[in-house]
């Protein structure tokens, strides 16, 4: 397995998603295809939302075909009962009880009667691949392998089994159930968790939140009454049966309301007054439904637009199993074209992935993706590692401009720390390692909010988690010109062994006993934020298999550095215990042999021993590497159970120990069951027959790894020992399984319980993945690579060097002549070298800057090395920074999502007090660091002035700054207007929890037309305040400019032309020039009909308006400290606490107790705190008068 084996001991079962849907397709082309790999899917939330985003505008056409993959099987069985439901005729009416079934602990009759019904059809199409995918559905839902069809069936049997038992049986199920729903609900007063769903408008939800938890745990159905009608009185079996067991195991935090938008409900509608405080519990139950059968009803019309016999436009397919495994397995196919794969269905499985060979055979008509342009990986980080899921998806992430990778995770620790520190290393330096890179990092912004993350955290004090989602994309990718994504990058030998080394250490910290004990010393939440471990050396094996292919280098010299420093590391004071495991798992991948695991080392040592091993006494040849079977009997282990369960999820290894020696190997393989041994000597096989009632049945547990076959040679009296590998968590477990935490233990000649293979238990003779696939470095001489020079300490990169050839007879000419090249920026990535009248363009993977450009000449050999220093420092942006990259015949947004517009949220700006929340939101544009910065014309940052400029816009536009908005807003530099902004409302982008406006953009030019058109109008927009402008300086007025073209291209809902003057002139923007259109007219006047209905005074201008969508640019709270709220409003000297007020007005801040019919004592400073009695306001002002702040005059 691609992570460490782990003995899973309280568990839960997660039916439902715990945050707010997104739209999948958001970083595609509207044209674009989408090939849609979800890995940890969850509940269907994500593919309900995107259908229905998808279902209007020019995005309406695209195919949407998503592949899921999830370990739990229930969460897929789930999942398929609602998609079937959706696509049964008469789904519409059945939307009500299709909510009930899918969130709902207890069901009507009705509900109950359908579900098992439709779980009945699903068993009788389920008996085989064949049947389903002849069956009526699927067409558009199809089995990625047979043991997923199986699993799923198995489910759906034991659903509708809960329906024919006896009476006594069902009178059972019923106690056990609800006793286990009763023991599974939170042990505090309020959980308000959903009130993250609902995003910048979190702080009048928290009261709800706790409110609709503590309901919905009691009656088990989503309510505002706290008590169960009679007739919802049957568990619903869909709960009842997960990885935990035959049990109810729903996780304690689950809230249905977390997977909505929750703002919608909150928010006040378009001619309403109405305040956020005003907005019933029942009101937001209701906007979720309503939600909910939206997107339902979007996915029932796709499915129902084409018959069974045609090939669906929304095709959905499904995987029980590893995300990591299955990754690899489809990387293997996409190569071999095999559809049986040498990788584990999961971990605890011995079986493994064997595709449906009627979908992923040779020849299909309908090929299926195995590459993706879009790859969600819901919070797999907090689970496998960051690490883990770079390399397996790095494969098979499709190589163009649009294509992303999400990750998403509830950091631990201080939020602007985290992303480095899951990294094990500098952001910059891993991303040019394994070739991704978070969009944010380069951008330095994000259009997505996390206002109520730090809500979150000042509500709730003890509150450490900040939920983070990141989107990825290639290297380079923001280049507009670059046609190749997989540029090669060059290292020194020395530095790139450095920075491998530097990774090695972070990834094993754990293995740095003086730092485990500083850990333990300092306090249990130390343990908990570090203790998790993600990473083992086959981990580390693979993470240097995707270096050796990236990088041009000297590899073997490369490696032998590599190896001496960490042979001779002792930082890690037991990584030595590994050392073997490293090597054999190196040389396993292909990644690097060293000189004693060679054959020709192997053998002479083997020919050199006068006597035989015994485990080796009747082998004919022996490998470099052999695998190593214990068996561990049931009642041996039997009693270390309850001490394994209390430690959490504690890492198994094994140990090979001799008198005086111990050898430790983390990367094993485990499962219940039991080992058939056949032949003997290097002829012996082994076959395992798993054990489906796992840890409860009474099979004996089977362990298998790799060990280097010198092992054996070397030492004599060795024993096989089954163990838990020590970490700050599982010291603590120390005295319950002894000081060297050994489970079990085996003579190697025990021969009933350690058996010596050629090859992997239940494998294929000559299975390939068994030989050691030689992993192809870089050629030495690649054309066009980059040369990256690092820091001393090997940890950030800080130039690159490039050398040009000339080879143009001009240029060639000039350079002999003695002319001086020059170094222009192209674009943030680029840089044109300049001879004479000719120039030559290069891309970077980083942002560079050619002012601080070095160049060295070759006059005679005609050519010129160019090293520029990287840009990467906070603040240091240039004005290009919102690329719009030609794809195909479509334009892609590399660093803005896109954003459809009607389905975006509009709210009314009449009650200002409703709108105490959009001065923090918009305020979290600014870090702490640029709040610093002296505010003027410019601040020496143009990603800070447009910050500023946006947050004028937004205030007026409000009506937070002058009350009444203005008619326009006028964009220009010293006195010259380049562009005007017409701004017909405010929406929420509940997606990304973001407030956008929806603009008009009118480019200053010199057309008659628009000279005319806006003669006719001037009366209306120069007179008082109707016009507001807003002045900069040159670098924001050109970042405005690119800007404005990808504000336009993210809501477009229109078609470029042929004639789109993008393409004839090959340029975006089209000028930089004030007095000239940068837009394409393509949409000029398309959907104008709001922009009249809004401003019927301005009709002339209509046809000349082209609409965008404004967003905030939010800082970044995994880079820098960003800030609270509080801090946030005190900066814009606003009153920071009516928001606030809403969440806590009646409930005491200290005890948590409610106001009920009494009144609460108020804070006399910030007039917004309450509490029931004196000595809880004594109590709790150690910690409120950290943010107590007396409102503003």
């Amino acid at each position: 397995m691609a992570h460490p084996v782990l003995w899973r001991g309280k568990t839960f079962f997660y039916p439902i998603g715990n945050t707010s849907a997104v739209c999948l397709t958001q970083d595609l082309c509207p044209s674009e295809k989408a090939d849609v790999l979800l890995l940890g899917c969850g509940d269907p939330r994500h593919i309900l939302y995107t259908v229905y985003t998808n279902s209007t505008g020019s995005q309406a056409s695209r195919k949407l075909d998503f592949t899921c993959c999830d370990l739990e099987s229930a969460v897929i069985a789930r999942n398929v009962i609602v998609f079937t439901l959706l696509a049964d005729e008469g789904a519409a009416q059945k939307v009500p009880q299709i909510w009930n079934i899918f969130f709902h602990f207890y069901l009507d009759k009705a509900s109950h009667d359908l579900l098992i019904s439709q779980c009945r059809r699903l068993v009788e199409l389920s008996s085989n691949l064949n049947s389903w995918n002849n069956g009526p559905y699927g067409h558009f839902l199809r089995m990625c392998t047979g043991d997923t069809l199986a699993e799923l069936r198995r489910l759906w049997q034991l659903y509708v089994k809960t329906t024919t038992c006896s009476p006594s049986e069902a009178k059972t199920f019923e106690s056990a159930y609800a006793a286990d729903v009763k023991a599974s609900k939170a042990k505090v007063k309020f959980v308000l968790t959903a009130s993250r769903a609902a995003g910048p408008l979190s702080m009048y939800a928290l009261k709800m939140a706790g409110d609709h938890y503590n309901i919905y745990w009691k009656t088990g159905i989503c309510s505002a009454v706290p008590k169960r009608p009679s007739e919802v009185s049957h568990p619903n079996p869909t709960l009842a049966y997960s990885m935990v067991g035959d049990k109810f195991a729903v996780h304690y935090g689950t809230d249905p309301l977390s997977c909505f938008h929750l703002a919608e409900a909150l928010v006040p509608a378009v001619g309403s007054a109405r305040h956020p405080e005003q907005v019933t519990l029942k009101d937001v139950i209701n906007v979720c439904k309503t939600q909910f059968s939206r997107w339902c009803t979007s996915i029932s019309k796709v499915l129902h637009s084409q018959g069974p016999s045609s090939l669906s436009p929304l095709i959905i397919r499904c995987f029980v199993g590893d995300a990591l495994s299955f990754c690899k397995a489809l990387c293997y196919y996409r190569t071999t074209k095999s559809t049986s794969t040498p990788f584990p269905v999961a971990p605890w499985n011995s079986a493994c992935i064997i595709f449906d060979p009627d979908a992923y055979g040779t020849g299909m008509q309908s090929p299926v993706p195995t590459t993706f342009n879009i790859i969600d990986t819901s919070n797999l980080l907090d689970h496998v590692g960051v690490l883990n899921i770079l390399v397996v998806t790095s494969p098979i992430l499709q190589h163009t401009p649009s294509a992303t990778l999400y990750t998403e995770g509830l950091s631990r620790s201080s939020p602007e720390d985290t992303l480095a520190q899951q990294l094990c290393g500098d952001i910059a330096t891993i991303g040019l390692l394994l070739g991704l890179i978070p969009v944010s990092f380069i951008s330095q912004f994000t259009n997505r909010s996390n206002m109520h993350e730090l809500f979150m955290q000042l509500v709730q004090e003890d509150v450490t988690q900040n939920h983070e989602r990141l989107a990825w994309k290639l290297l380079g990718g923001a280049e507009k010109d670059v046609i190749d994504l997989d540029r090669p990058i060059d290292i020194a030998p020395e530095q790139l062994a450095g920075v491998l080394f530097n990774i090695y250490i972070d990834m094993f910290f754990h293995q740095n006993l003086e730092r485990r004990m500083t850990m333990i010393k300092r306090s249990s939440s130390s343990i908990k934020i570090y203790g998790d471990i993600h990473y083992h050396h086959c981990a580390y094996a693979e993470i240097l298999g995707v270096v050796k292919r990236r990088v041009i280098t000297e590899w073997v010299p490369t490696m032998n550095m590599l190896h001496d420093k960490i042979l001779g590391d002792r930082t890690l004071s037991i990584g030595i215990n590994y050392y073997q495991d490293l090597c054999c798992q190196l040389h396993l991948l292909g990644v690097f042999t060293v000189e004693w695991m060679s054959l020709k080392k192997v053998q002479e040592v083997y020919r050199s021993r006068f006597e035989r091993p015994l485990v080796f006494r009747d082998w004919k040849t022996l490998p470099q590497t052999v695998c190593v079977v214990l068996v561990v009997p049931r009642a041996c282990l039997q009693p270390f159970l309850p001490a394994l369960d209390e430690t959490g999820a504690p890492v198994l290894q094994c140990d090979i120990r001799g008198v005086t020696t111990s050898n430790a190997f983390s990367c094993i393989n485990t499962v219940f069951g039991n080992v058939k041994i056949r032949g003997k000597g290097d002829g012996k096989t082994a076959a395992i027959e798993e054990d489906a009632t796992g840890r409860s049945g009474t099979s004996p547990l089977v362990v298998w790894f790799w060990v280097p076959s010198v092992v054996f040679l070397n030492q004599h009296q060795l024993s096989v020992v089954l163990s838990v590998q020590p970490t700050p968590a599982t010291c603590i477990s120390a005295m319950r399984l002894g000081f060297d935490l050994s489970l079990f233990r085996a003579d190697m000649g025990d021969k009933k319980l350690v058996h010596i293979l050629r090859q992997r238990p239940n494998a294929v003779p000559e299975s390939p993945e068994e030989k050691s696939m030689q992993i192809s470095g870089r050629p030495m001489k690649t054309p066009g690579a980059t040369f990256v020079t690092l820091d001393k300490e090997c940890k950030k990169p800080l130039s690159f060097t490039t050398r040009v050839d000339i080879v143009e007879p001009e240029m060639k000419a000039s350079l002999t002549s003695g002319a001086i090249p020059t170094v222009n920026q192209v674009s943030m990535h680029s840089i044109a070298i300049v001879l004479g009248d000719k120039s030559l363009q290069f891309p970077f993977p980083l942002p560079v800057d050619a002012k601080k450009a070095k160049l060295r000449i070759a006059r005679k050999s005609l050519y010129i090395e160019v090293t520029l220093p990287l840009k990467l420092t906070l603040g240091e942006t240039d004005s290009d920074m919102f690329p719009v990259i030609p794809h195909g015949s479509d334009l892609a947004l590399w660093n803005m999502h896109r954003v459809n517009l009607d389905q975006c949220v509009p709210f009314s700006i009449t009650n200002k007090k409703a709108l105490d929340w959009i001065n923090p939101h918009v305020s979290l544009m600014l870090s702490e660091r640029e709040r610093r910065i002296p505010q003027g014309l410019t601040t020496g940052s143009t990603l800070l002035d447009i910050k500023y400029t946006l947050h004028l816009i937004f205030g007026h536009a409000s009506g937070a700054a002058d009350g009444k908005p203005p008619l326009c807003y006028a964009l220009q530099e010293e006195r010259k207007i380049f562009v005007m902004l017409y701004i017909t409302g405010l929406r929420l982008d509940v997606g990304s929890h973001a407030m956008v406006a929806d603009a008009w953009v009118m480019p200053s030019s010199s057309s008659s037309a628009k000279v005319e058109a806006f003669s006719k109008v001037s009366r209306h927009v120069m007179s008082g305040s109707n016009m507001k402008q807003l002045g900069m300086g040159v670098e924001e007025r050109k970042a405005w400019v690119h800007l404005l073209v990808a504000a336009t291209e993210r809501c477009r809902t229109w078609e470029h032309k042929t004639t789109c003057e993008y393409r004839v002139q090959g340029a975006i923007p089209l000028t930089l020039e004030p007095g000239e259109s940068p837009i394409c007219s393509c949409g000029a006047g398309a959907g104008a009909e709001a922009f009249v209905k809004k401003y019927p005074m301005l009709r002339p201008l209509a046809p000349h308006v082209t609409r965008a969508v404004i967003s905030p640019l939010f800082a970044l709270s995994y880079m820098e400290r960003v800030g609270k709220p509080e801090d946030a409003v005190a900066t814009v000297k606003t009153p920071p606490t009516p928001a606030l007020a809403a969440a806590v007005r009646h409930v005491c801040a200290a005890c948590g107790k409610e106001s009920g019919s009494g009144s609460l004592l108020i804070c006399s400073r910030c007039k917004v705190v309450r509490y029931c009695s004196a000595v809880c306001q004594r109590e709790d002002w150690k910690g409120h008068k950290k943010r107590c702040i007396a409102p503003s005059s």
